[in-house]
């Protein structure tokens, strides 16, 4: 490798949505830009998670983390725990949250990214920005070496509550690196996360005895927060489960505008499953005041809006409301998983009624070329989409890569 050149090897993500795993090198340097666990990854043990990790010769220097999604930091327990690993404020609290919640393996030598502050790696220069995305706190990356800079955009959206933060980004790059989950996809525009917020509030509104079971991955921080708002103008009582409720917590402190049972009203905390946390006593201890039983919310039903999720389906039935509204405000393929079947017949077997109520974390075509408009970069490098072809149908100067092929320029 000649040391004036730049070298972009995409392991993964060039021929699929998911796994993203991104290693940008000089002569002297190298890093990762996320590494991934492929969507379709069917994992029992850790040892399994080294199957899915790419072909990587030699050291690597450090490992940038766009965001908290399993798809793109997956299999960042599994690298050498000497190698520093830079991640957003969101994504380090997230990482704390769900290594005692959800039993993930702790992440080593965490640095957090200041975002007015770039991180020099060798000789190369990586500063981060704040994208709209369905995790809270995610990044984009500007890498900067050898006269030339790179932009990863991550994952990234324009119909969010933050969707202008698009235009924040740094112009005129000499390559961005851009995911297209949904290019090629029949979908003109994806609602907003107001328009969902909208949609809840009619459907507490209609139905003022009925409790409200809502299914939201307790990570999407803007759509509980759409949830909590909806709750608040219908004057019904939020009630997140203990992992819910701490992520919110943790995540309130470095916003004061996400809810906290602390500062917010109309919050209680289910405690359901998770009666006890032994090693963690401290994180459903600090809640406990606001604590709700199954038959306080039974004797009130209509008053309720319950966040569950298939997994607490035996403590749900301790309710045992005769009616119902079960709301899915998730990615609809996850509604077909066999897991959750038992969940789903349960449903159906009460006579509840079933609502489906989202929008995508990820731009739609028209959000995607409005993305390119504003950064107008000299070359595209499609990743994280499973149709990079139709990228030359819309945008100019598209290189088409091959997962582990090496760019050099």
């Amino acid at each position: 490798m000649d040391s004036y050149k730049l070298t972009i090897t995409v392991h993964r993500g060039t021929n699929e949505i998911g796994g993203s795993c991104v290693e940008i090198a000089t002569a002297n340097t190298r890093i990762l830009i996320d590494i991934g666990l492929p969507l379709d990854s069917v994992v029992k043990k850790l040892e399994d998670l080294k199957q899915y990790l790419p072909e990587i010769e030699g050291h690597i220097d450090a490992v940038f983390i766009s965001h908290y999604h399993l798809d793109h930091h997956g299999l960042v327990s599994e690298i050498d725990p000497s190698i520093p690993v830079y991640v957003s404020a969101g994504t380090a609290k997230m990482f704390g949250i769900n290594a005692i919640f959800l039993n993930k393996p702790k992440v080593e030598n965490l640095r957090i990214i200041d975002m007015k502050t770039p991180v020099t790696v060798g000789d190369i220069k990586i500063s981060a920005f704040t994208v709209d995305h369905s995790a809270y706190d995610a990044m984009a990356f500007l890498i900067e070496a050898e006269g030339k800079q790179i932009l990863y955009s991550g994952d990234i959206r324009t119909h969010g509550v933050k969707g202008n933060l698009y235009q924040n980004l740094p112009q005129n790059v000499d390559y961005l690196i851009l995911e297209g989950t949904n290019i090629g996809k029949s979908e003109s525009r994806s609602k907003t996360e107001k328009e969902i917020k909208d949609q809840f509030v009619e459907l507490f509104r209609k139905s003022p005895d009925r409790i409200n079971y809502v299914w939201s991955s307790g990570q999407n921080i803007d759509r509980l927060v759409q949830i909590y708002i909806a709750c608040r103008t219908t004057g019904r009582t939020f009630v997140a489960d203990l992992y819910v409720a701490n992520v919110l917590h943790e995540i309130h402190q470095l916003n004061a505008n996400i809810p906290s049972p602390y500062s917010h009203s109309n919050f209680r905390v289910w405690y359901a499953k998770y009666q006890e946390l032994k090693e963690n006593e401290n994180l459903a201890f600090r809640l406990k005041r606001f604590k709700i039983k199954s038959k306080e919310i039974a004797e009130s039903l209509g008053k309720y809006v319950v966040l569950v999720r298939p997994s607490l389906l035996k403590y749900i039935q301790k309710i045992n409301a005769a009616q119902a509204n079960v709301v899915t405000s998730i990615w609809k393929d996850y509604e077909i998983r066999t897991e959750n079947e038992a969940f789903f017949d349960w449903v159906d077997q009460k006579g509840y009624k079933r609502t489906h109520y989202h929008t995508s974390g990820h731009a739609d075509q028209t959000g995607i070329q409005k993305i390119v408009a504003h950064i107008s970069p000299k070359a595209i490098i499609p990743i994280h989409t499973v149709n990079k072809a139709m990228y030359s149908e819309l945008f100019d100067h598209v290189v088409l890569l091959d997962d582990g092929e090496a760019y050099e320029f």
